[in-house]
């Protein structure tokens, strides 16, 4: 069974210089400008737009898909293509090149994206915490990331938490190996740990009858938005009324899906082809709701984004020496105009 496991970045593809083809892109796509933002009237022409995943269909994309299965899509004007992506999806390439106009990606990665000169920009951000952590067996006698002396760590390298890790000198005796995409060595091995997400990995070393504890990243200070609706800021600042409709109707898709996941359930199951299970979606909810609506947030503010949070993050791939402080600003990289219109924050 294959879920979030051999996830790697999207930036590992070459992108400097991409951004020079969107004005030539620009000038090609369809102009939505006289589209209107509130519910379009029964019959009216709806506007096409394709939104990328950066992995297979799963529970992060969940309020995606409900936006869709549900048809508030529709309601808004929009006719919305969702594909697909998996390992190294090129949701920068796609969005740059104009062949697609959305596509989702985590707050790290629009960073080293922009740290390339490729001008994506996030929209709304699902997930509120990351779900990214480092998962061990119950009986491994590791409670927190700074016990992890003495393990292998099975982990994709290039990832920005890896050098966040090691700069906290959380790495300190611990080998870090690449990580295959399967929970086996955990199973069998109580000193292997494994980098994963909470919502899937442990699901598939439970089912191996493995108890797991996840040590979570946020816990140590890094926590990036993580399911992002991103956009070339070209597209944005050319076809706002559109982008507004995607983001407003991406939120109440969200709200949808965390209050009643089931029929958007069976089809995300539809569109998976790694193997993926009712059951093994239904523990991905339920651990999604935490990361979405942390403790004091309420529906209503599903998918807001704060300049805080971003400068946070800046400075801190900018300490790892992974983005230039020059190349890349918080002001830049995300923008809550749409969200603010839509009274969500």
């Amino acid at each position: 069974m294959h879920f979030q496991s051999s996830r790697a970045t999207t930036s590992s593809i070459p992108l400097r210089g991409l951004w020079l083809c969107t004005v030539f892109v620009v000038l090609l796509q369809v102009l939505g400008c006289d589209a209107k933002r509130q519910e379009s009237p029964e019959g009216a022409r709806l506007q096409p737009v394709t939104l990328m995943l950066n992995w297979y269909p799963e529970a992060e994309h969940g309020g995606f898909y409900a936006a869709k299965v549900l048809g508030i899509f529709e309601r808004y004007g929009l006719d919305v293509t969702i594909r697909a992506g998996g390992p190294n999806a090129p949701v920068a390439q796609e969005l740059v090149t104009g062949r697609v106009q959305f596509a989702i990606g985590n707050a790290d990665d629009v960073l080293l994206f922009r740290n390339e000169g490729v001008p994506v920009v996030a929209l709304m951000a699902p997930l509120q915490n990351t779900p990214r952590c480092v998962l061990v067996r119950a009986d491994s006698g590791a409670t927190q990331l700074s016990e992890l002396s003495g393990f292998v760590l099975q982990a994709n390298v290039g990832r920005p938490f890896l050098d966040f890790l090691r700069a906290a000198g959380l790495l300190e005796g611990v080998q870090v190996v690449p990580y295959g995409g399967s929970v086996a060595k955990l199973v069998s091995d109580d000193k292997t740990a494994i980098q994963a997400y909470s919502f899937s990995e442990p699901f598939m070393a439970r089912e191996q009858g493995i108890e797991v504890r996840g040590l979570m990243l946020s816990d140590v200070g890094f926590n990036p938005y993580a399911s992002c609706l991103l956009a070339d800021e070209g597209y944005v600042s050319s076809h706002s009324d559109v982008v507004a409709r995607m983001v407003v109707a991406c939120r109440e898709g969200w709200q949808q899906y965390l209050e009643s996941p089931e029929k958007t359930n069976a089809a995300i199951l539809k569109e998976n082809s790694q193997g993926l299970t009712a059951d093994a979606l239904a523990f991905g909810v339920s651990e999604l709701k935490p990361l979405c609506l942390p403790e004091g947030m309420s529906a209503d503010h599903v998918g807001q984004m704060s300049a805080d949070r971003w400068e946070q993050l800046v400075g801190q791939l900018v300490q790892l020496q992974l983005i230039d402080a020059k190349k890349v600003h918080a002001s830049d990289v995300f923008n809550a105009e749409f969200l603010e219109r839509s009274g969500n924050q």
